[in-house]
């Protein structure tokens, strides 16, 4: 019996392309290639995958910024039934060595070097003997280059490949996505050709074809809003994806200029950096059809100088356990809704809002917000005890963000569960933080707790209690953390403390530094 079209991501992959063969599907500034282009690129690495022995199930990992290559093998990865994963450039070696221990690739590739850091020579010393490092670049000792890794695939032929692809299954996992917990560890969300197909096609419907034509995707390639939101929903719809390898105002703003995109993620932060100009970026969005934003709450005086661009704006919310965009407003200019609320449950999408004791919320009482839907992760990789917790036995995912729903039928967030807050896009976990800062020989303890901030809506606010007798300060801090975390999750305030409160138990008193940090002017701080 011949399968549905679009049950798994090749399928959904063959079937635009084949209506749409010679129309732009990717560019980045090195290159752009046609749908029958992108298929052929997709061809040639899947097979080359197959002869490094790459089969159903392994995993391929990818350093990479956003460009085609990313999008390349993500796609010829999963038509022959291997698990594709991003990493993200930005990462140090903590992130590196936890990551490729956990999803154990069969086969990493990395695009070196790249701004200014050679990763082939730093990935190579923490892959197994027998896992090959394949070097989009410049190869150091020990990497494969990308031409001789391709040259191998000659050898596999189009039966082979066919038949690769023919036992690759729905429900069979894609992508992974890592994403931390309440302990800081990173936990790989697995979602399957089933989950993110379905979500792309739901997603596509309510934006329109129109909308999607065209969209700048400058995230990162680890990130569902690069995977998900992005390529999958532009997939879906037809369109084209032009990638820029970095955030960069200015050259995005001449993108923007020159491409004339149709469809926009963002988010408030990106919305703040924007209306650093106001006339340039109304400028900037001018062809734009569709504008979705989530990520944390935007004010209403943002969305008031956005909508002026007339764009059609969407609050949205969703997971990277839930394929990303899970909720919408419905079509409105009210920007009190759009501020305030994250709309309804996309189609396809049960959602619910629930009391801890597993009762259901009336309308107006807070509770966590659950979801069931077709689109959601089938677990977490080699992580069973994750994967039964995040689940009811009704089949609900637990998102761990509290909500409530007005009279409305919209939804609102209200707070989380855990002690993750969002930091311009990017989910932060303390853990991890804290874990960081005591690496430093001179700290004791350590605590990290968020603070509103004007730009990125949220940001760290680490307290540090130093060993008897040492000294340090901020900056001391702020050096030692760049080699071991991401920039973006190094707190913007430090408080070095004689003694952390603590609660009967010893473990440190997080609600008093909350209170403590609500009363201090972070203006007069002096380190940020």
């Amino acid at each position: 019996m011949e399968r549905p079209t679009g049950s798994t991501i090749h399928d959904l992959l063959e079937a635009v392309a084949n209506r749409n063969r010679a129309a732009r599907a990717i560019s980045d500034p090195d290159s752009e290639l046609s749908y029958c282009e992108l298929t052929d690129q997709v061809d040639v690495y899947a097979k080359a995958l197959l002869a490094q022995g790459v089969r159903r199930g392994d995993r391929v990992a990818m350093l990479a910024p956003p460009g085609n290559d990313f999008l390349i093998v993500l796609h010829a990865a999963v038509s022959i039934g291997a698990i594709w994963l991003g990493i993200n450039p930005r990462y140090q070696r903590r992130d590196f060595e936890y990551l490729l221990g956990d999803s154990d690739p069969a086969v990493l590739l990395a695009s070196s070097p790249f701004d200014g850091r050679d990763y082939s020579s730093e990935l190579t010393p923490l892959l197994k003997a027998n896992v090959p490092l394949v070097c989009h670049g410049e190869p150091t000792a020990g990497a494969v280059s990308q031409q001789a890794f391709l040259a191998r695939g000659a050898g596999i032929s189009d039966a082979d490949l066919a038949a690769a692809r023919a036992a690759v299954e729905p429900e069979d996992t894609a992508v992974v996505v890592y994403t931390s917990g309440t302990t800081g560890k990173p936990k790989g969300a697995m979602l399957s050709h089933r989950a993110i197909v379905s979500s792309a096609m739901a997603n596509a419907a309510w934006m329109g074809r129109k909308a999607l034509a065209r969209c700048l995707c400058a995230a990162p390639i680890n990130h569902v809003a690069a995977i998900n939101n992005v390529c999958m929903n532009v997939l879906a719809g037809e369109g084209t994806v032009i990638f820029y390898p970095r955030v960069d105002l200015a050259a995005l703003g001449e993108l923007n200029r020159r491409e004339l995109p149709t469809y926009m993620i963002s988010s408030p932060t990106y919305f703040s950096m924007l209306l650093a100009n106001p006339e340039e970026a109304l400028d900037h969005l001018k062809s734009v059809k569709l504008i979705v934003f989530g990520g944390a709450a935007t004010s209403r005086s943002v969305l008031e100088k956005i909508a002026q661009c007339g764009s059609r704006l969407v609050s949205i919310y969703g997971q990277t356990e839930s394929c990303g965009i899970i909720t919408k407003t419905d079509e409105t200019d009210d920007l009190d809704v759009l501020s305030v609320t994250i709309g309804k449950a996309i189609p396809g999408a049960d959602l619910r809002i629930v009391a801890p004791d597993g009762s259901a919320c009336a309308q107006g009482e807070s509770g966590e917000i659950q979801i069931k839907a077709p689109y959601v992760t089938s677990g977490y990789l080699q992580n069973p005890q994750a994967t039964a917790e995040a689940f009811t036995v009704d089949g609900f995912l637990r998102t761990g963000d509290l909500g409530l729903i007005r009279e409305d039928g919209n939804l609102v967030i209200v707070g989380r569960l855990k002690e993750m807050f969002k930091s311009g896009g990017y989910n932060i976990y303390p853990v991890e933080i804290e874990q960081a800062i005591c690496e430093h020989p001179a700290v004791a303890l350590a605590a990290v707790v968020s603070v509103a901030h004007p730009t990125f809506q949220e940001v760290g606010f680490a307290f540090v209690q130093p060993e008897p007798g040492a000294s340090l300060g901020p900056d001391e801090l702020r050096d030692f953390l760049r080699q071991r975390i991401a920039n973006y999750k190094i707190p913007k305030y430090f408080a070095i403390e004689a003694e952390l409160p603590k609660l009967p138990n010893y473990k440190i008193d997080k609600m008093t530094l909350k209170s403590r940090v609500a009363s201090i002017d972070l203006a007069l701080l002096g380190n940020r």
